[in-house]
């Protein structure tokens, strides 16, 4: 099994690698619709990294990169943390507790072997938590801890995956229950799912048909990399006038794309004329904005695979796919209906890209699965459906969603399932 996340990094959906190239990419989507990938699901929870200390035999937590320097923190530390979310504070704590009682199901040998962080770095298993005390969008049947990958930090910034050590642990507990609070908490590693009798293929292969008309019409092909999706469109959109040396477009692309080692762009543009001063200034000051507009047309054509992908599919954790499907969307319709209202422009702009997503309809929500995930040569991707924009589109009309979801004080730490 070896766990997931094999990129120890946050996990991207195809179009956000820019070294894949279109080739590659349609590749993936072929071997998806052949059901020639092993996919696992993508559940939808609160993300928590638990350890475990062999000394005190206690339970430890990290939901940040400061946590993982004090190599984690205490059930007593999260609570105190959490205590104006009672929701988060309740889920969190009970997924800690119900993390310890299976690590000591383990042989004292064997929790020191894995947990000890003499031996290769902190370890913290990387996991999601669905509780009934604090669910999210989906319902889910119980209490569930499933258990993504376990890291080895020797420094907070970045662990190394440890296949075996995850496997060893998964062996031992993986299906286990166990009482919290009166309550069964069951304990499960990655999850397979099979959509092979669910999925739409037609629809899949037309996601296929638009990737070529896409690079057809911008004069790129198979061999061409999102990357150069991304530079052309952005210049091509809105810097059409713009001529440079080589050396400074390099430059130029790097900055774009907040690639590592870019220049910044003070040091680009100190021997440009002013109107190409000019001109850089205003790409490198709305980058961002930039590269999030030339994404989008990738980003339709795959959200249109992970609806024909997840048509009609179930999450393992659920037995009313269906009951849920149409609260579902009698939820994104309310709100649909309200948010319409807003005048507020950025809102509005975010609505539009969102409601598209789901093809402005609620009858595209057909699945209680957030989304799967594999790997392809050693990187972990993920592909969603409707559970993205519709996560979008409730969390705008209730607010208040959001502040129950126990967002990490920092940069959440690079895990699997963000």
């Amino acid at each position: 099994m070896g766990g997931l996340g094999g990129n120890n990094g946050h996990l991207n959906h195809l179009y956000e690698d820019y070294n894949l190239t279109f080739g590659e990419m349609k590749k993936i989507l072929r071997d998806l619709s052949n059901n020639k990938i092993t996919l696992y699901e993508k559940v939808d929870g609160q993300n928590l990294s638990l350890s475990y200390n062999p000394k005190t035999h206690a339970p430890m937590a990290a939901r940040n990169k400061s946590d993982i320097k004090s190599q984690g923190i205490t059930l007593s530390k999260v609570r105190e943390r959490y205590h104006n979310k009672p929701g988060v504070m309740n889920a969190f704590s009970d997924a800690m507790s119900a993390f310890n009682e299976a690590i000591r199901k383990l042989t004292y040998y064997q929790r020191f072997q894995i947990f000890d962080p003499a031996i290769g770095g902190m370890p913290f298993v990387n996991s999601e938590v669905m509780s009934t005390k604090n669910p999210n969008i989906i319902r889910y049947d119980g209490n569930y801890l499933v258990m993504h990958s376990l890291s080895r930090f020797s420094n907070p910034h970045r662990g190394n995956i440890c296949h075996e050590t995850f496997d060893s642990i998964i062996s031992e507990i993986d299906q286990l229950e166990v009482i919290v609070d009166d309550q069964i908490w069951q304990i499960f590693g990655p999850k397979t799912i099979d959509l092979s009798e669910s999925m739409n293929r037609n629809d899949m292969m037309k996601s296929l048909g638009k990737i070529d008309d896409l690079i057809a019409s911008w004069g790129l092909n198979d061999q061409s990399t999102v990357r150069d999706f991304l530079i052309k469109y952005v210049f091509t959109m809105h810097a059409s006038d713009l001529i440079l040396d080589i050396d400074s477009r390099l430059s130029l692309e790097s900055r774009m794309l907040d690639e590592r080692g870019a220049l910044p762009t003070p040091s680009i543009v100190k021997n440009f004329s002013d109107s190409q001063k000019l001109t850089v200034k205003r790409l490198t000051k709305d980058r961002k904005v930039l590269i999030r507009e030339a994404l989008v047309p990738i980003e339709m054509i795959i959200n249109d695979f992970g609806l024909a992908l997840l048509e009609n599919s179930h999450s393992s954790f659920v037995s009313s796919g269906h009951d849920q499907v149409r609260n579902l969307r009698t939820r994104v319709d309310n709100a649909i209906k309200e948010l319409s209202k807003s005048a507020d422009p950025s809102l509005r702009s975010k609505l539009d890209l969102n409601w598209a997503k789901l093809k402005k309809t609620s009858d595209t929500i057909t699945s209680t699965v957030e989304g799967v995930v594999f790997t392809i040569n050693e990187t972990s991707y993920k592909v969603t459906g409707a559970f993205a924009p519709m996560n979008q589109i409730l969390g705008w009309v209730n607010p208040s969603f959001s502040h129950s979801r126990g967002k990490a004080s920092e940069s959440p730490l690079p895990i699997f399932v963000g």
